[in-house]
């Protein structure tokens, strides 16, 4: 989310009607520094009621772009990234669009999509993170992601080289199933005729029936090469551009305590909370000062 022009930085501009009652809002920091320095900036701590509030819609509506794990299996702490990923055919119908999990760790920032799997299966425990383990992440989650992109562009050329396959196949055997038919209907056309043109040396006016025919025969072909063309196209195999659904910061549990309860759901939507090192920048300063 960019500042809007003239915005100061380190403040949001909230608008109440976000939440719960629409009424009108101002600038606010989480600063109380700087909410001393800059007049008409309103100072929120961590435990302000509208914090809470916006806390408890976030958790509640399963809406944004950012979230946090703490999970006993997790020996390292790193960054789940949720990619869809999908494919298309010449057509622009879906052949196959699928979630892929990737977990990366921070220290070795090795992609593993086993873990990213467990990470959004498993349920999050209660407890307080280290605060600067999760400015470690923030900070490093442009690398991260860089892994995470080579790792799901792998996951891409494999899957398609085997959806390619499958399609090739199945094309193939359209194609055959085709070329029957069409010569099954030619020969049927071609016998009405024939007859008809007998019929016609007889003496019978059989001309409106024989161009009708013949007009059949030319319609058919038509539909053919038609069909043909479609198949060519459903042949196609197209990689989408992959999507990040969602960002999980994923950290070992440790230091449990039942004061703080960091929930987040397993799969958050994108484009609501697009400003990944504000958002958990925010989240971070909260942990600390719980």
């Amino acid at each position: 989310m960019e500042p809007r022009d003239g915005a100061l930085p380190g403040v949001s501009d909230v608008r109440q009607r976000t939440l719960a009652e629409p009424t009108e809002g101002g600038l606010v920091t989480f600063s109380r520094e700087f909410a001393m320095e800059h007049k008409g900036v309103e100072y929120l701590s961590p435990d302000d009621a509208l914090v809470a509030r916006l806390r408890r819609r976030l958790l509640a509506g399963e809406d944004g772009l950012v979230g946090l794990k703490l999970l006993p299996f997790v020996d390292h702490p790193g960054i789940t990234f949720v990619y869809r990923v999908g494919f298309e055919d010449g057509t622009g119908e879906t052949i196959q669009e699928e979630l892929v999990p990737v977990f990366v760790d921070l220290g070795s920032q090795s992609p593993r999509r086993p873990i990213g799997e467990q990470v959004l299966a498993a349920d999050t425990v209660r407890a307080k993170p280290d605060s600067e383990t999760v400015r470690e992440l923030v900070e490093s989650r442009k690398a991260l992601e860089e892994a995470a992109e080579a790792y799901v562009a792998n996951v891409l050329s494999t899957t398609k080289a085997e959806i390619t396959a499958d399609r090739e196949a199945e094309v193939e055997q359209e194609r055959e199933n085709l070329k029957a038919y069409a010569q099954a209907e030619r020969e049927r056309i071609e016998a009405f005729i024939s007859e008809y043109q007998q019929q016609a040396a007889a003496g019978q006016d059989m001309e409106v029936s024989i161009r009708g025919q013949r007009r059949r025969l030319e319609e058919l072909e038509e539909r053919v090469e038609e069909r043909k063309a479609e198949l060519e196209r459903r042949r196609q195999v197209i990689s989408l551009t992959p999507e990040v659904e969602g960002y999980c910061l994923t950290v070992h549990s440790v230091s449990l305590s039942s004061e703080v309860d960091l929930s987040w759901p397993a799969i958050l939507p994108p484009h609501r909370c697009d400003n990944f090192r504000q958002l958990s920048q925010a989240l971070a300063q909260h942990i600390q000062r719980v």
